[in-house]
């Protein structure tokens, strides 16, 4: 993971300085145009079609896949082809300024396009029924606005009463999240266990791409969990550690600078507004560790970082290219293993070992596909199989809950309660909200106690 995420972070670095070099606002056009057309049209299908269809075949039957899905889609948000709501509705928003952006500088036919995508991509960033998203969209369209000079100050009210509608539209179809504070409660937690992750590892991190799997041992029990800090900063500070995180900002200082004197010229406001709408996203969500923000930033950022035009391009491209060549070898591998997984819910173990098989020859050092062949082989009873694949998995994560848990269960099956104790112990530390692991903890210290106060022992 910390090879992938230091490849994917330089992949977007490489794209800031290739992307730089061309003038992309007349690009975009029929780029963001077609985007657009694609996405709100399918979420507006996944919403009344797909959702309905699915709610009607799938039930939250013993498939843990099955169950995930149903409750995704009884939410009703529409997440269209990204893997949250909230994503969905950054990029909807993003969208959204590029369109009032061509709407206003077009004319007759073309002009109609634009309308009739604004109102899609309106209903869409409604559909998706994220705070965030709407919040965020507000802030950059504001900035638009006013830095592009088009909007007179004076029809403020109306807009902000226009989007305070929609605010409280999205507020009536979430309101038993909305009325506990749900979103703000989840941030604000994560935001603490991330400080927490940063206090444990203050001077190196975690490792780049080990957020996820560190972060686990800091969730206290009755908090609410996430993989993610939900802040870009606060979980770019946990993997890389405190020294280098300050080192990259004071680095980037001078560009960030000379960015924001750009970003107030008219000409720059496309750009700058995106930008404005990104760094709040970032703020609130993790932003650009997702792919689909990360590529938006970065795209956006070049048009108003000062580069030399049409210089060495062929140069940039072949290195986008380079570094774009692990990336899709890493998504092909997650694809499979992720597949195998979904077999594996089903009970179908012979189709999800092809998968996890199939994961490990592009990705050998997959801990979660080498996880998923460990499962298979102790569903089918193949106990010590499955103990040499779990420590294959620690010798990758030696923290891994799931791993520790098992192989404490087969210790256990051995009577090495010692052992059992150890790995039981890591797994309850290594994530303190699943109870079968704390519970499991709590028998195997029971039954060595009470095999102690034996006579004779």
């Amino acid at each position: 993971m910390f090879f992938v995420r230091l490849a994917y972070f330089l992949f977007l670095l490489a794209l800031i300085s290739l992307c730089g070099r061309f003038r992309l606002e007349r690009l975009l056009a029929p780029i963001s145009g077609g985007i657009a057309s694609i996405l709100f049209i399918y979420g507006i299908v996944q919403k009344f079609v797909l959702f309905p269809l699915i709610l009607e075949q799938v039930n939250s039957g013993p498939s843990f896949h099955a169950r995930a899905l149903y409750a995704r889609v009884a939410s009703g948000r529409v997440f269209a082809i990204f893997p949250l709501p909230s994503l969905n509705a950054m990029i909807c928003g993003l969208l959204l300024i590029f369109i009032v952006h061509y709407f206003y500088r077009s004319r007759g036919r073309i002009r109609l396009f634009w309308g009739i995508l604004f109102v899609l991509g309106a209903c869409n960033l409604v559909l998706t029924q994220s705070f965030g998203g709407i919040l965020f969209f507000t802030a950059g369209i504001l900035f638009y606005l006013f830095a592009s000079r088009i909007f007179k100050f004076k029809y403020l009210a109306p807009l902000l009463m226009v989007l305070a509608l929609v605010l409280f539209l999205v507020t009536a179809l979430r309101f038993s999240e909305a009325k506990e504070m749900a979103p703000a409660k989840l941030r604000f937690a994560n935001w603490a266990q991330a400080g927490r992750v940063i206090a444990s590892a203050p001077v190196l991190g975690v490792g780049l791409g080990n957020y996820e799997t560190a972060v686990p041992a800091f969730v206290l029990p009755g908090e609410p969990a996430s993989i993610y800090a939900h802040n870009f900063f606060l979980q770019w500070a946990a993997e890389t550690g405190l020294p280098l995180f300050i080192l990259l900002i004071a680095v980037c200082l001078p560009f960030i600078k000379k960015a924001l004197a750009d970003s107030l010229r008219p000409e720059n406001a496309l750009f700058a507004s995106t930008c404005v709408m990104l760094l709040f996203f970032n703020l609130f969500d993790v932003g650009n560790f997702f792919f689909a923000a990360g590529i938006s930033f970065a795209i956006v950022f070049s048009q108003i970082v000062p580069l030399r035009r049409g210089a060495r391009r062929p140069l940039h491209f072949a290195i986008v290219a380079l570094l774009a060549l692990p990336l899709l070898v890493h998504a092909a591998a997650v694809s499979r293993q992720q597949t195998g997984d979904v077999w594996l819910s089903r009970q179908k173990p012979r189709r999800a070992e092809g998968f996890y098989r199939s994961a490990l020859k592009l990705e050998p050092f997959s801990y979660r596909a080498w996880l998923g062949l460990a499962q298979v082989a102790w569903e089918k009873g193949d106990i010590p199989e499955a103990e040499k694949l779990l420590q294959k998995v620690l010798g990758i994560f030696p923290g891994q809950p799931y791993a520790n848990f098992r192989l404490s269960q087969a210790a256990r099956r051995r009577g090495a309660y010692l052992t059992a104790l150890a790995l039981a112990r890591k797994a309850a530390a290594a994530n303190k909200t699943n109870r079968q692991y704390q519970r499991w903890h709590e028998f195997i210290q029971d039954t060595l106690a009470k095999q102690l106060a034996l006579p004779g022992n």
